[in-house]
């Protein structure tokens, strides 16, 4: 093969590359209002598609202490989608955000997993999150438009519920 083919040939390939469909971990929209659920989305934030794999959020990397509420010693995971909110200010989370909150012990277990996880149409009163509190077996302790977690997210609705940091610029 000549060098003029072969370099046309690996362009090809590469190009081909590019543009295959692929599964980065988180810009896809696994789940619709109608089809979410606790069961199904710990089957894809541990299974189908770890979440340990995500991105933390920017300048909270690792475990840190947790201001609202006090004392919660967390680390906080996000999927691509989110992360684009976060990082370029976009003020909104768009559907398929999801941000999954592991809370531990003193001693450093994970003793629970919060999950928001946005779905459009689901709760537009609480700009569509679903929520879900998982012990790290995958027990669902509550799901879908919990009050407790609402409530108390009300107070940074105009930061799309979220307390970590500000999505706006």
């Amino acid at each position: 093969m000549n060098k003029g083919k072969m370099i046309c040939s690996f362009i090809t390939a590469l190009a081909a590359l590019c543009f295959m469909p692929h599964k980065t971990g988180a810009a896809e929209v696994p789940f619709t209002n109608e089809t979410i659920n606790a069961q199904k989305l710990w089957e894809y934030m541990t299974k189908e598609n770890p979440y340990q794999h995500y991105p933390e959020w920017p300048g909270k990397e690792g475990i840190y202490e947790s201001t609202m509420p006090p004392g919660d010693i967390l680390r906080l995971y996000i999927n691509d989608l989110a992360l684009d909110t976060v990082v370029y200010k976009k003020g909104i989370f768009p559907n398929g955000s999801l941000l999954i909150k592991e809370i531990y012990t003193e001693e450093k277990k994970v003793s629970l997993l919060t999950v928001m996880y946005k779905a459009k149409g689901f709760n537009p009163k609480g700009n569509d999150w679903y929520w879900v509190k998982y012990k790290p077996d995958g027990e669902v302790k509550l799901e879908g438009k919990v009050e407790l977690c609402i409530e108390c997210h009300v107070g940074v609705a105009e930061n799309d519920y979220v307390f970590t940091g500000s999505i706006k610029k």
